[in-house]
């Protein structure tokens, strides 16, 4: 029997933050990953370079199939390469496992981000808007902490730290492939999607300033949250001198544990102030974790890093709504591919700067890089939003 419409929007809420719930479990590992296997900052920057890389491939590639072999392939695509990587990291012993266990990560991630999402947002037909964006726009960071201090808590208290996760994630992945089953499909099958292979990007049309606006929001936000996926818990046990394990999750974890709750801020907000707030909140946030860091504070950083959550559900949740909006059903998943790859090229380009920085500078400095960019785009995103208004204005006026 076919689940109806809300039953399955939920079943593909939960897969797209399932995927990514399992591309965070390894991160509260790679501690464990250098003492037990002899991995360096560097051995972690470039696994996670891969699956950045990995993410972003799929993205340009695939991020249009689900348009026209449908939506629910796309997803059991996704979720059959976690359950493999899941596979690969229970046999982990050296870099090459957990290399390639990232890779088809990274890969579920940027089928997710365009098929599931859009398949989220087909079935959402009757959801609250707000509700839809924010699962759109921040189910990744949702899923991804999720996984870290899951990971965390059984590496502190569990047995067999690197088995059990895995284990417990490969268990519900394979729940959530039998619901995936029997969800209804929102895409009516088409030929074209050999030709849909070509990479191409799909840009709004009408909307350049609020583009300019949400590239400048991800850019900045999936930065500051691939140093952190990279390099989380290097700077706690390095900047914070804490070496454990659940600290270190509930640390990396921080910078994405409030995105939900902005993205119900988010809705209580026209768009245009909850971008301008969450942007103006991120750069605060990045200031003070830089301050928190120099001065070895755990609190603060925690609080900076939660704050960090706050401004990225603001304004992403905001700036997709804006995206989505009258966007026919046939370019979501073009548009949602596009919106992901830019948020994986602003942690993709860092994390490969990062991956041959850390070699010869520590990860606090490496950080202090990271915190240029993030400002930096975070004010293209302010300064896009104001033209956005005039543009607006002047179209009112003219007409």
């Amino acid at each position: 029997m076919k689940l109806q419409s809300n039953a399955t929007f939920w079943v593909a809420s939960c897969a797209f933050v399932l995927v990514f719930m399992t591309s965070g479990t390894p991160i509260s590992l790679f501690n464990l990953y250098r003492e037990e296997n002899g991995l360096t900052n560097a051995d972690l920057g470039v696994v996670s370079l891969a699956y950045f890389i990995s993410a972003a491939v799929a993205l340009l590639m695939f991020g249009r199939l689900s348009n026209y072999i449908g939506r629910k392939p796309m997803a059991l695509i996704a979720i059959g390469c976690c359950a493999l990587s899941c596979v690969l990291l229970m046999l982990m012993t050296d870099v090459t496992l957990l290399f390639a266990a990232r890779l088809l990560q990274g890969f579920a991630c940027g089928v997710a981000t365009s098929s599931i999402g859009a398949y989220a947002v087909d079935a959402g037909e009757h959801q609250p808007k707000w509700l839809v964006a924010a699962v759109a726009s921040t189910s990744p960071m949702v899923g991804i902490p999720l996984g870290a201090i899951s990971s965390g808590a059984l590496v502190t208290w569990a047995p067999y730290p690197k088995i059990t996760i895995f284990a417990l994630v490969l268990t519900l992945l394979l729940v959530c492939l039998t619901l995936l089953f029997n969800c209804r499909e929102t895409i009516n099958r088409q030929p074209g999607a050999l030709a849909s292979l070509r990479p191409g990007l799909h840009l709004p049309t009408g909307k350049t300033f609020i583009f300019v606006a949400t590239a400048g929001v991800v850019i900045s936000t999936w930065s500051a949250g691939g140093f952190y996926q990279a390099f989380g818990p290097s700077i706690v046990a390095e900047q914070l001198a804490m070496d454990s394990a659940i600290v270190a999750a509930i640390a990396f974890s921080s910078i994405m544990g409030l995105t939900p709750f902005g993205s119900y801020l988010s809705g209580r907000l026209s768009p245009r102030r909850a971008v301008q707030s969450g942007m103006a909140l991120f750069c605060v946030a990045v200031m003070s974790i830089t301050l928190a860091l120099q001065q070895g504070g755990l609190v603060m950083f925690i609080v900076a890093s939660l704050s960090v959550g706050i401004a990225q559900g603001l304004a992403s949740t905001a700036c997709i709504k804006l995206l989505l909006q009258d966007e026919p059903q046939h370019y979501r998943a073009g548009l949602l591919s596009t919106v992901y790859i830019i948020s994986y090229s602003g942690a993709v380009l860092p994390a490969f700067g990062a991956s041959i920085a850390a070699n010869w500078f520590s990860v606090f400095t490496v950080w202090c890089g990271y915190a240029v960019l993030g400002i930096g785009a975070a004010v293209i995103a302010l300064m896009a939003t104001v033209l956005a208004r005039r543009a607006r204005q002047a179209a009112v006026v003219g007409s």
